[in-house]
């Protein structure tokens, strides 16, 4: 029977093992900034706010995985500028999972990493992600 840890990565790799790729289009660029109540007037020309890759490379609800997950803290680097009509591949490795002692019992911190990179190639941004589980 595979551990907790060995049930968590594989649970990771099959959401996110594969490299998911998406278009930059103007309408989800457009709902984004409306979400913010920002003005939503996106233009090819000029690039789309840096915190619009994180709606890029998720999996959508409902999830199939057991337990319960929270964000338990994460880092990005925007290193180029993206725009409308690029295509994004988002590309996530589990970095670690260490297990912590919590009142509830046992819990599980996931590290895991993120690139994504622009269809010349160009990484444009890369990200840190720490996941925190319990309920395995």
């Amino acid at each position: 029977m595979p551990s907790a840890i060995e049930e968590i990565h594989a649970d990771y790799v099959a959401r996110y093992g594969t490299p998911r790729i998406e278009a930059v289009e103007a309408g989800r660029v457009r709902d984004y900034l409306l979400a913010l109540n920002e003005p939503a007037d996106p233009a090819p020309n000029i690039p789309v706010p840096p915190l619009f890759l994180l709606t890029l490379g998720r999996t959508r609800r409902p999830q199939p995985s057991r337990g319960s997950a929270v964000n338990a803290g994460d880092e990005y680097e925007f290193l180029a500028p993206v725009y409308i009509g690029d295509t994004i591949t988002v590309e996530r490795r589990v970095l670690g999972i260490d297990e912590k002692e919590g009142k509830q019992g046992k819990m599980y911190l996931t590290r895991a990493e993120a690139a994504y990179t622009n269809q010349h190639g160009t990484l444009v941004a890369r990200a840190k992600l720490n996941t925190l589980r319990w309920g395995w």
